[in-house]
């Protein structure tokens, strides 16, 4: 502040002085905010997907977990996904064992990444620990990895080791009645 704003300051009424500390302070607040959407828009248009897998605790019926799944990807800021449930089993006698879920989620421009993580985490947590990466992992995916992840959704496995469990995976799912993906707007 130079002299002349002092004593302009000097000059005001107390209503006014303050009046114009607060508007000094909420445009520097109103910078700041817009700066931090701005870094959000760029992240999201860097890492726009998601990807999400859940391993249930071994105790949850796959009813359980159907059911748990099918109510949070029918959130309504979850509008462009694919979904998969697959299984680790590699013969006939362990088909179904070690089901789990992998997704595809197309990150919503009007939520914060926060609160993504915590509505997910809120709803997987009643057929997992969501503190423990191994049982709900969810990142952040580019344009091209969302490529490959719909590959590895849907297609072959890459690593020859899955390919046996990724043939019971048919029979699991027709057992079910689950579809071989679920799918709005990403495929």
């Amino acid at each position: 502040m130079d002299i002349s704003t002092i004593y302009e300051m000097s000059q005001d009424d107390l209503h006014t002085q303050n009046c114009r500390m607060y508007n000094d302070i909420w445009m520097r607040d109103a910078l700041e905010r817009y700066q931090y959407v701005a870094e959000q828009q760029r992240l999201q248009n860097k890492c726009p997907y998601l990807f999400l897998t859940i391993n249930p605790n071994p105790h949850i019926s796959l009813g359980e977990f159907v059911s748990v799944i099918t109510k949070m990807m029918s959130k309504t800021w979850i509008q462009n996904y694919l979904y998969v449930y697959e299984q680790r089993g590699e013969d006939e006698g362990e088909c179904g064992k070690g089901f789990h879920f992998h997704a595809i989620i197309k990150k919503p421009i009007n939520k914060v990444p926060s609160h993504i993580t915590r509505e997910l985490a809120s709803s997987a947590n009643k057929v997992c620990d969501t503190s423990c990466i191994h049982f709900f992992n969810l990142k952040n995916i580019s344009e091209e990895e969302k490529e490959r992840k719909i590959i590895y959704l849907t297609g072959r496995k890459a690593d020859e080791h899955k390919h046996k469990k990724q043939e019971m995976d048919i029979p699991f799912r027709q057992r079910n009645k689950l579809l071989s993906f679920y799918n709005v707007g990403i495929v």
